[in-house]
C-alpha cells in the first residue's frame, strides 16, 4: 500500500510533463532565416517547456520513492500505461487530436493490462 500514492503522483507528473512538452511546441515557428541559436531558444526556452522539465523531475523523485516498495516489473508498466491513458485523453479532449478505432482498441487492451497488473 505504501507505493500507491507516490506512484500515482509520479504518473500524474510524468503525464503532465509530456503534455507540457507538446504544449511547448505549439505555436513555435521556425524559418530558414533564423539562426540555429534562435531556433533552439524558441523551442527550449519557453514556459511550457520549463514547466515540463520540472514535472519530469518531480515524477522521477516520486517514481523512485514508489520503487522502494514495488517491483520494477510492475511499476514501469503501470507508469507507462496509465500515463498513456492520461495523455491520450488530454490529447483528444484538449488538443483535439483524432483517434482511430485501432487506437481505441489498443487503449482498451492497455486498460485491461493495467487492471491485471494491479490486482
Amino acid at each position: 500500500m505504501k507505493w500507491h500514492l507516490p506512484l500515482i503522483v509520479a504518473i500524474l507528473f510524468n503525464a503532465g510533463a509530456n503534455i507540457m512538452m507538446k504544449w511547448s511546441v505549439l505555436g513555435v515557428t521556425e524559418s530558414e532565416t533564423q539562426s540555429v541559436v534562435d531556433k533552439l531558444l524558441a523551442r527550449f526556452i519557453n514556459i511550457p517547456f520549463l514547466v515540463g522539465l520540472a514535472f519530469f523531475g518531480v515524477a522521477l523523485i516520486f517514481y523512485q520513492k514508489s520503487l522502494e516498495n514495488l517491483n520494477l516489473s510492475i511499476a514501469y508498466p503501470l507508469m507507462t500505461s496509465a500515463g498513456l491513458l492520461i495523455v491520450t485523453a488530454w490529447s483528444v479532449f484538449v488538443f483535439k487530436e483524432a483517434l482511430a478505432m485501432h487506437h481505441i482498441l489498443g487503449i482498451v487492451a492497455i486498460t485491461g493490462g493495467i487492471w491485471l497488473l494491479s490486482i
